[in-house]
């Protein structure tokens, strides 16, 4: 499961250097975006997966802060620099909604984008880290039926929602809305809550990790060949929310391998494992760096390619040293803290811990 972080933190990198830097790429990597949707699912999906009913909604938000604010302060101190050095036009209340991780909620695109663009994402967690406590006393009462009934009744929801939207007013941008948008991106988020539910109840999947990978892997070819001939004026949370099937048997496949043990994937090695530790540092430092590469000026499309191999080569030892360095003492430091000298861990049930970003 930790593996897999990296994997799609990937998807959101390859999709920001082709952006940043080579939109030559783009139409290859369009649905790199759908990385975001997986990181939902799996937060939800972790969070539901490791909760202990002893846990205080006290103790469980400040865990929640010590694990994704502090990185989000150093990365947005490094975006404040970068605006500053390129003579950007961002201001101090722009910051603070950014700090405050309530930009998602904004709407206005230079609001929800300033400085560290992709904390827009921290935001959303921050939504769902709040109904959390709230939403797994009601759920964790339900049934795997019911459960699975309820993930696919949100599913469709999400879809048809967009869809409906698109076809009343297609001029609109609803991508630009809804891709970033707390309440709506929520989704993502409950699907996989209850799939971890549903798991920790007992239900096991009847299908492996090779139709997990086929199930993602297939839904992102599809939607990315479909983006290529007749692109989406709402591919981001349109495309996200289609994703939502294969990311569900994706995730519950690689839980029951992490839980039952078997025999080693790809995502298991322990080169990818260590990776996927370093994702969330990735996936906060990848665009800062990208974007001082493309203020180096490249110009050529072979320069602006070798400036985004060197700009993602650079941003994962980067994101390697913000993990050891800062990001994991930090946390283990506040955790600690807070909890009067003790360490602070909860209790998941058997099986590998699972670490959402």
């Amino acid at each position: 499961m930790t593996g897999l972080r990296f994997i799609a933190a990937m998807l959101v990198v390859s999709y920001h250097a082709a952006v940043t830097l080579v939109p030559e790429m783009y139409p290859l990597v369009s649905m790199g975006q759908t990385g975001v949707t997986f990181f939902f699912m799996l937060s939800g999906f972790v969070l539901a997966w490791s909760m202990n009913p002893r846990t205080t909604k006290r103790e469980f938000y400040w865990r929640r802060f010590a694990r994704i604010w502090p990185l989000h302060a150093l990365t947005a101190l490094a975006a404040v620099v970068l605006v500053f050095a390129t003579q950007g036009d961002q201001s101090a209340p722009q910051l603070l909604a950014s700090l405050l991780l309530i930009q998602g909620w904004l709407g206005d695109q230079h609001w929800v984008y300033a400085y560290n663009g992709v904390s827009w994402s921290l935001s959303c967690e921050a939504f769902f880290y709040a109904v959390f406590p709230f939403l797994a006393v009601r759920l964790s009462r339900l049934e795997p039926g019911k459960l699975f009934r309820l993930g696919a009744t949100v599913f469709v929801a999400a879809v048809s929602f967009l869809a409906v939207l698109l076809a009343l007013v297609p001029g609109f941008d609803w991508g630009a809305l809804f891709y970033t948008f707390p309440a709506f991106r929520i989704a993502e988020f409950l699907v996989g809550v209850c799939l971890a539910i549903a798991m920790r109840k007992g239900w096991k999947p009847r299908f492996g990790i090779g139709v997990g990978a086929a199930a993602a892997i297939g839904s992102f070819l599809i939607l990315e060949i479909v983006d290529g001939i007749a692109p989406w004026h709402t591919a981001g949370p349109l495309a996200g929310a289609l994703c939502i099937p294969g990311f569900a048997l994706l995730i519950a496949a690689h839980a029951d391998r992490d839980r039952c043990g078997g025999r080693p994937t790809f995502a298991m090695s322990p080169a990818v494992v260590k990776l996927g530790e370093w994702s969330f540092a990735l996936y906060l430092i990848h665009e800062l760096v990208l974007r001082t590469a493309l203020e180096l000026g490249p110009e050529s499309l072979a320069e602006r390619v070798v400036f985004a191999v060197v700009g993602v080569a650079v941003s994962i030892p980067l994101a390697g040293a913000a993990y050891a360095f800062f990001e994991r003492p930090v946390e283990a430091r506040l955790r600690t803290r807070r909890s009067g000298g003790g360490p602070v861990a909860d209790k998941p049930v058997p099986g590998k811990v699972l670490v959402d970003h």
